[in-house]
């Protein structure tokens, strides 16, 4: 969990902060480790980047090799709140290219996975299906069900 938090903190900015970790066996609801932190994000605004509203937030999404019993791919996601905003853009809806960079960085970490020296964990859905590839998305977007890109 240590690794995680190394990696994650230097994607979130500074209003964000890492207070849990919670880790779960593939297939179960039941928590088999935990830890409670106090690390806040670090990333930095460049270039006049700004804060988006509460509600705003950049999404990082992986895909996996398991399909749905409809044939439909099936993906993993992150909603990382109070992104930083692109001010280059005039519509005000283009993440950050500094924040977008290290969300990459460590959706990939997942991927490849972090190890303790005993087990290695990787980004993996409740039923086992393991990451094998990252985007992260362009332009800001808000939670909502089901995910509709914003442009």
């Amino acid at each position: 969990m240590d690794n995680v938090v190394a990696a994650e903190h230097i994607a979130l900015e500074s209003l964000n902060t890492i207070v849990e970790c919670v880790g779960y066996a593939a297939g179960s609801d039941v928590p088999v480790a935990s830890k409670t932190y106090s690390t806040a994000g670090t990333v930095t605004a460049t270039g006049g980047s700004y804060h988006g509203a509460g509600e705003v937030c950049a999404l990082v999404r992986w895909s996996t090799n398991a399909r749905s019993t409809k044939n439909h791919p099936i993906y993993l996601y992150a909603y990382i709140h109070k992104p930083w905003i692109e001010p280059a853009v005039p519509y005000g809806d283009v993440l950050g290219t500094t924040q977008k960079t290290a969300l990459g960085t460590y959706a990939a970490a997942w991927i490849t996975g972090f190890s303790d020296g005993t087990i290695t964990a990787v980004r993996a859905s409740p039923q086992g299906a393991a990451a094998t590839g990252q985007f992260v998305e362009e332009y800001v977007t808000h939670r909502d069900f089901p995910y509709s890109r914003s442009a």
